[in-house]
C-alpha cells in the first residue's frame, strides 16, 4: 500500500506537537529558564513576538506552508471560537470559482450593514428595516435571501435572522483582510 505524503506530513506534525506538550507537562520537570516566577504575570505573547501566530504556524506546518485563520471573540451574538486552515497545495489546487456565490453575497454595502447588525445578535426583519432605514421589508428580504444563499445568514425563527456562529469569525477575518494597512 502506497503512503499518502499529506497524511504522513500531518501525522509527523501531530507527533511533534504531542511530544512538545508531554515534555512541557512532565511531572517534576523544571520550568524553562525564562519562565516567570510562580504566580507572576508574564508579558503577552504578542509583546514577545509580534508575529506569534505566524511563528507557531511555521513551527507546525512544513513548507510550502498553509493559511490559517482563527478567532476568539465576544460579540452581541455571544462568545465564539473558531479556527480553520488549509495547506498551500490544497488552496492552489482548488477551483476558486466554487466560492463565487459566497463572496458575491458580501459584495453589497447594505448586506454588509445587515451583517454588522447581525454580529450583535439575532434581529427581526422589522428591526433591520428600522435600524438601517430601509424602504421596505421587501428590500431587507431581498438582501437577506442573498446572504442566506451565500451561507452568511440564517433564519432560526420566522421573521428573525442571525449569523450562524461558525460564520462569525470567518466574516470578521474577511473584514480584517480588507483593511488597508
Amino acid at each position: 500500500m502506497a503512503e499518502d505524503p499529506e497524511l504522513r506530513r500531518r501525522l509527523d506534525a501531530l507527533e511533534r506537537r504531542i511530544t512538545q506538550l508531554e515534555e512541557r507537562d512532565e511531572p517534576g520537570a523544571a520550568p524553562p529558564a525564562d519562565a516567570p516566577p510562580a504566580g507572576a504575570r508574564s508579558r503577552s505573547t504578542a509583546d514577545e513576538d509580534p508575529f506569534w501566530a505566524l511563528t507557531a504556524l511555521k513551527a507546525q506546518v512544513p513548507p510550502p506552508g498553509a493559511v490559517v485563520y482563527a478567532g476568539s471573540v465576544e460579540v452581541g451574538a455571544g462568545h465564539v471560537e473558531y479556527q480553520w486552515g488549509r495547506p498551500t497545495e490544497h488552496l492552489l489546487a482548488a477551483d476558486w470559482a466554487e466560492h463565487a456565490e459566497t463572496v458575491a453575497a458580501l459584495g453589497h454595502p447594505l448586506r454588509l450593514a445587515i451583517l454588522r447588525r447581525l454580529v450583535d445578535g439575532e434581529h427581526t426583519v422589522a428591526q433591520l428595516v428600522d435600524e438601517l432605514e430601509l424602504a421596505s421589508t421587501g428590500v431587507a428580504y431581498h438582501h437577506l435571501s442573498a446572504l442566506q444563499t451565500g451561507g452568511w445568514a440564517t433564519s432560526p425563527r420566522r421573521g428573525s435572522w442571525a449569523i450562524p456562529p461558525s460564520r462569525i469569525v470567518p466574516l470578521l477575518a474577511i473584514v480584517t483582510a480588507l483593511e488597508k494597512g
